[in-house]
This record gives structure tokens, C-alpha cells and sequence, in this order.
């Protein structure tokens, strides 16, 4: 059990980055493409009522996680460090989120006093009637708000320890 802090009414900074969750599906690929823009914080505005009040959307790049760089992993660092919020949602690609969380969990170093949590989805959010996105969405948010300070990643209803697995693809 993760032990919990009382921000629950702070504002989340969303920082999206790509990956399937900012994707659409493209038939004839057999693949998902990152989009242009991410359909998160319009999502989250309409469905979940997270308006400007709940929620900064800070967008950083819409890549596929394997061409994720250190110039985008210092974005996100340098993002989180001058944001008000001490409770983070990075948007992420699966192949390599457990890596980018390790690596900015080292460069925010052993005084971190931030709530990060990474998460994204196996299908894109929008485009598939029933996908995984809305919950692993929800469920970071939940996690950014209520866990300890540290770097985390959340999928399935579950949060993982960065340093315990490498793909969620095994």
C-alpha cells in the first residue's frame, strides 16, 4: 500500500507526451499514428468535467514512446519543476514507459517532493468504443492525487513500482 497525501483538491498538470493513448488507428496501416494534438484534455473536460480549474495540460511532443529523447524527457522534468502543482499525469507510450519514469525519477533525485505518475493505453482513446484509455486516465489522475511523493506508472487498476518491470508488453 502506497502511502497517501491530501492534495486531493489541487490542480493535476497533465503532460502529454504521445503514444497509442494520442493515436488513431489507421486501417489500412494495420497501426496507430500519434496524432497532431491530444484529445485528452477535451475528453477529460467533457466527459469527466476536469475543466481549467482541475486541470493544466501541458503538451510536450505526440511521439511514439521509442522515439521519446533526453531533450523530451528534460521538457517534461523542467515542466514539472516549474508547475505549481505537486501532482503530475505524464501521457506515455507503452514500449517505453517504464524507462522514461526511471529516468526522470533519477533526475528529480531523492528530495522529490512530486507526485508523478506515467500512464497511457493499449488502444487509442478515441476512435474505439470500449478501450482501455478513459480508465488508465482516471485512475493516474486518482493516483496523482492520493499517493506519496515519487514516480510511478498506472495501468489495469494497478500502480507499479518504476524499477519492478521493464514492458508492460512481456
Amino acid at each position: 500500500m502506497y502511502p497517501t497525501h491530501s492534495s486531493t483538491s489541487q490542480k493535476v498538470q497533465l503532460i502529454t507526451t504521445g503514444g497509442t493513448i494520442d493515436s488513431y488507428y489507421d486501417i489500412d496501416a494495420c497501426t496507430v499514428f500519434p496524432l497532431a494534438e491530444s484529445p485528452i484534455p477535451a475528453y477529460l473536460k467533457k466527459y469527466i468535467r476536469m475543466d481549467d480549474n482541475k486541470l493544466q495540460h501541458t503538451p510536450i511532443c505526440c511521439k511514439d514512446s521509442r522515439e521519446i529523447d533526453e531533450q523530451d524527457l528534460n521538457s517534461i522534468y523542467q515542466s514539472i519543476l516549474t508547475n505549481d502543482s505537486r501532482s503530475h499525469v505524464i501521457t506515455h507510450g507503452t514500449f517505453t514507459v517504464f524507462d522514461s519514469a526511471r529516468k526522470l525519477k533519477a533526475m528529480l533525485g531523492d528530495s522529490n517532493r512530486h507526485t508523478v505518475v506515467f500512464t497511457g493505453a493499449m488502444w487509442p482513446l478515441e476512435g474505439f468504443s470500449l478501450n482501455d484509455a478513459a480508465f488508465n486516465l482516471g485512475a493516474a489522475i486518482m493516483a496523482a492525487k492520493c499517493s506519496a511523493p515519487g514516480v510511478y506508472v498506472v495501468f489495469f487498476g494497478e500502480i507499479f513500482d518504476v524499477e519492478a518491470m521493464e514492458s508492460l508488453h512481456a
